[in-house]
């Protein structure tokens, strides 16, 4: 009885075709129980010639469609499946003898399960240094699954080596027939969102050898960042997988990449940039570089836009604040002299900021849109008594928001936490103060019960700071309060974990930098305005963070 049907597109690699197959052979497993199915994706070499004259223990069907695809073809293949459970497999992936027992394990183990076996890449014997660069990554990759340094998720579906049941693949719609890439790893996420779990099955080795060099990696990376475009514009929550670390980048990086955007040299002579490196760890930057400037090269020819490009690109500043002071009171790192403050405002309205709200912010990363030009987000930390006298007529002058962080528990009362001289004992908004700002337009934020710092705490002492902030908070603002900003800026796993148990929706950090759409939500960057600092050093936190 067929149980598990192997599908298996191929297009112009016959010979590889029947490595493949021959491989199948041999498995474990008996061969009464699966079936392979090939499909035949418009092949004009001899595949067709070989497979008609092929002898198999196991049952072997052909499918024959013109080229389309291999998500095309892989549908064909499970709608023609015998099997209950369907494993995908490429062509060119030499199966180990235990591969299909080990998958038909795990899917008869556990209900809605998708498997991931392990591939794995030697590189070919005249590869070039880039070549070895890629297999290195590629083998670091399963190397972390093999030590359970990170599980397995819908990011790791790859169609070479994967399996599920024949009913999920059909509830979830299978494989998009207009994605030519990542059609597996999109799938992968409408099957997550289904409620599919992934396994990892190391012992499900598929082995295979990369024949591949500079031109055809750089040609697969374009063709990736243009597809994962395509998938984002089905699922715009997916932007900062698109994006990836590709927007972290340094300057220098930056200022590379739109110059070699501009000029478009060949891959071959950005590859003899690495020979000429020498210093292993000087090229694997290198090859890091590359790999990741024609993905982005893709993404840029796909987008509708060059302005559209750079917005998915740009980091948003959260600007940070404390206290404010009077004209004639000493400024410090904590405390922004008024006048300073105006002026700093003055200068966003006359430069054509958009300051927006934390909220506003933090729907645009929901909605996996790019914020809109020159936007700007103002936070205040703390609450002190100045941010209603001083602060708040400027904001409401310029109609600009701000997100106020308050330690509940000292509301109405003075700063007890601190050792600083400029900050000790100063008073805090009272409940009025609070509620007129926020009908003024200012939102409020929670920043702990009494401003503890949170990492080495218990458990429990933790979540009375941070749940209880939040209570406090709604029970007397009577709105949701979702976001959260960490006392002194510090947090560890454990803090991490509570915030987010707590329910709030994004958390602020004191990391200086531009918050980006690959910035993790509840570790979001704002940068601090120092009191002492001039207009300019104001400026250059608007531009560089």
């Amino acid at each position: 009885m067929i149980e598990i049907s192997i599908i298996i597109p191929t297009y112009n690699r016959a010979e590889r075709l029947r490595a493949c197959l021959e491989a199948l052979t041999t498995q474990t497993q008996s061969s009464g129980d699966f079936e392979v199915i090939v499909v035949i994706d418009g092949s004009t070499d001899h595949t067709r010639q070989l497979l008609a004259t092929m002898a198999t223990p196991y049952p072997l069907v052909v499918i024959w469609q013109g080229n389309q695809g291999q998500n095309v073809a892989r549908n064909h293949g499970v709608a023609a499946a015998r099997g209950r459970y369907c494993l995908l497999l490429d062509d060119d992936i030499i199966a180990e003898p235990t591969l299909v027992s080990e998958h038909l394990r795990v899917q008869r183990m556990r209900e809605r399960v998708v498997g991931i076996g392990q591939i794995t890449l030697a590189a070919h014997s005249e590869a070039d240094w880039f070549t070895h660069c890629f297999v290195r990554g590629w083998q670091d990759h399963y190397e972390c699954l093999n030590r359970g340094d990170r599980l397995p998720a819908w990011m790791d579906c790859y169609g070479g080596n994967m399996s599920l049941s024949r009913a999920a693949f059909i509830e979830a719609g299978g494989f998009d027939d207009n994605l030519r890439r990542s059609h597996d790893i999109e799938l992968g996420y409408r099957l997550a969102q289904r409620g599919l779990s992934f396994v990892y099955v190391p012992n499900a080795i598929g082995n295979q050898v990369d024949q591949k060099g500079i031109t055809a990696y750089a040609a697969d990376a374009v063709n990736s960042g243009a597809a994962w475009v395509a998938v984002c514009q089905r699922h715009p929550v997916l932007l900062p997988q698109l994006l990836g670390g590709l927007t972290e980048t340094s300057l220098r990086e930056n200022m590379l990449r739109q110059i070699l955007l501009a000029l478009s040299p060949s891959p071959q002579l950005l590859a003899s940039v690495g020979r000429w490196l020498g210093k292993p760890s000087s090229t694997h930057k290198w090859f890091r570089f590359l790999r990741n400037f024609y993905y982005w090269r893709g993404m840029r020819q796909a987008l509708i836009s060059r302005q559209a490009f750079d917005l998915f690109g740009r980091g948003v500043p959260i600007l940070l604040y404390h206290a404010f002071v009077e004209p004639g009171e000493l400024p410090g790192r904590f405390t922004m002299p008024v006048r300073s403050f105006a002026r700093q405002m003055v200068w966003l309205k006359r430069l054509g900021y958009r300051v927006i709200t934390l909220q506003q912010y933090l729907q645009y990363r929901r909605d996996g849109r790019p914020p809109p030009p020159r936007a700007v987000v103002l936070t205040i930390d703390d609450g002190y008594i100045d941010a209603y006298t001083l602060a708040y007529p400027i904001l409401r002058r310029y109609d600009f928001p701000a997100t106020v962080f308050l330690v509940s528990g000292r509301v109405g009362g003075c700063a007890d936490w601190t050792e600083r001289t400029e900050l000790r004992g100063r008073r805090l908004l009272d409940w009025p103060q609070i509620k007129e700002m926020q009908h003024g337009g200012l939102h409020f934020g929670a920043h702990t019960r009494t401003h503890q710092h949170l990492v080495g705490m218990p458990a429990d002492c933790i979540r009375l700071e941070v749940q209880g902030s939040k209570l406090d908070l709604e029970d007397s603002l009577k709105v949701p309060v979702d976001v959260f900003a960490f006392p002194y800026g510090e947090f560890d796993a454990t803090v991490l974990a509570i915030v987010e148990q707590a329910g709030f929706l994004a958390s602020c950090s004191t990391d200086g930098g531009l918050s980006k759409l690959t910035t993790p939500s509840h570790a979001l960057r704002r940068i601090e305005i120092d009191g002492r600092g001039s207009l300019l050093r104001f400026f250059q936190a608007l531009w560089l963070g």
